[in-house]
Order: C-alpha cells, then structure tokens, then sequence
C-alpha cells in the first residue's frame, strides 16, 4: 500500500520559501520522500500545502522530525506545521 503525506505549514514569504524547497529536493529523496504536489492557498498566500508520496515510512519520519529540519523551519520562518501520513481506504 502507498503512503502519502500531507503537509501544510505558514510560512513567512512563499516565493523565498518556495525557492529553498526546491533547493532541498535531493534531501527529500535521499528520505524516501518523493515530491507530488506544491500549493499555495489562495486566501492566505503566504499557507503552503504539499502533497508527498512515501517509499521509506521509517526515513520519513526520522526527517520530518529531525534537528536539521527544525533548524530549516526556523531559518526560513517556517510556522504551525502539520503533516499527516496517509494509506489509502
């Protein structure tokens, strides 16, 4: 079964964040995190949602929760982030 995430998160100006996520593809992979999807919301430009799919579930979450990430969030004024994994029904 796949599993996808879920992530949503504030952030304090999109295109600059959107430009270092970008950047940070390759971290991503080497996780097991494999990009599908990048959103803006339209009524809060600055709300970012992205759609990952999963190929190492332990990877994953060692990176979503990892020091190096937090230190990331905090540089590039990343705030009230939720991800949620998801399995299919």
């Amino acid at each position: 079964m796949a599993t996808h995430a879920l992530w949503q998160a504030d952030v304090a100006d999109f295109d600059a964040w959107f430009k270092v996520f970008h950047e940070d593809v390759g971290a991503r992979k080497a996780a097991g995190i494999v990009d599908m999807n990048v959103w803006r919301d339209p009524d809060r430009e600055n709300h970012a949602v992205a759609l990952f799919a999963i190929t190492d579930l332990e990877k994953a979450r060692a990176f979503f929760d990892s020091e190096e990430l937090a230190m990331h969030r905090e540089r590039d004024g990343v705030a009230h982030i939720t991800v949620k994994l998801l399995t299919p029904a």
